[in-house]
């Protein structure tokens, strides 16, 4: 049964993909990714943010892991003129065979974990979590700068008040990012909609304030009304998400992307809650100065 969203598409006209690289590919993937259905862009972030995973992986487990159906990403390959997924899925395969003989152990060793992991095993599910938190870590080093952090810090080290925001998985980022502010003696509200009253909390604000806040896939409802609200207002926001395509980003003066890959139906928020102390312990600096 084919899902609401996720129509045909005409790839007549679409660039020859069989034969790129993995980087092409992802070029090609961003260029496109708007005119993708909802849930065909679900599918190409995982393929951007998780490459090995999509290497490795049977379509039944990239389809549970992203929420759709196999033939969803039978047809997120056809939309890019492959043949199917097998076919889609030599391009990440081949960037791992091509990758350095670090990465390349990495993954194999990953893999290892995933197909010997025993219901009376929990030290291997323990590994195979503790490895894929060091990966998610090292992601992001490698995609942070002193510009991006400088001017995350200059947005928090501003406001008058900061307004933090997230939900399920996102929440404990959100409610350390407050507890540490809070710690620093510095204003804080975190937003929780208790009471569904998450609207009028943020509705308080004013340009001399900033919403902080946190969302990754499946993007909860609440949140993405929330800043948008804030963003049309022309409230400042500070973005924590996966993607710079994030519903959050069109409405964020500044956004960190993080692309957590997810380890047998969980993400970890080891990336996450790094970026959340490092900006806490940056701001406590920035303050001991003032």
């Amino acid at each position: 049964m084919r899902e609401m969203g996720d129509q045909p598409m005409d790839t007549s006209g679409a660039r020859q993909t069989a034969d790129l690289s993995f980087d092409e590919l992802k070029e090609v993937i961003n260029e496109r990714f708007d005119s993708l259905s909802p849930h065909l862009q679900r599918l190409g972030r995982y393929a951007l943010h998780s490459p090995n995973g999509f290497a490795l992986s049977t379509i039944a487990e990239v389809a549970r892991l992203n929420q759709v159906q196999p033939s969803s990403v039978v047809r997120f390959a056809q939309a890019f003129g492959f043949r199917g997924f097998s076919e889609l899925q030599k391009v990440f395969r081949f960037r791992l065979i091509e990758g350095t003989p670090e990465l390349r152990g990495a993954v194999y060793e990953q893999r290892e974990f995933i197909g010997q992991l025993a219901d009376n095993a929990p030290l291997r599910l323990f590994d195979d979590f503790a490895a894929a938190s060091i990966r998610a870590i090292e992601d992001i080093r490698r995609s942070m700068t002193d510009d991006g952090l400088r001017a995350a810090l200059r947005l928090m080290a501003n406001a008058e008040t900061t307004y933090v925001l997230g939900q399920r998985r996102a929440f404990p980022v959100a409610a350390y990012i407050a507890y540490g502010l809070a710690r620093l003696e510095l204003k804080v509200h975190l937003v929780d909609f208790v009471g569904g009253m998450a609207n009028q909390h943020v509705a308080a604000m004013t340009e001399r304030d900033l919403l902080v806040a946190v969302s990754f896939p499946p993007y909860a409802p609440e949140v993405v009304r929330v800043v948008k609200e804030a963003g049309i207002r022309e409230m400042p926001i500070l973005a924590i998400t996966d993607d710079p395509k994030s519903p959050l980003a069109p409405y964020a003066r500044h956004i960190f992307s993080i692309g957590d890959s997810a380890v047998r139906r969980f993400r970890p928020l080891s990336s996450s809650i790094v970026l959340a102390q490092s900006l806490i312990l940056g701001l406590s600096y920035l303050k001991d100065k003032d």
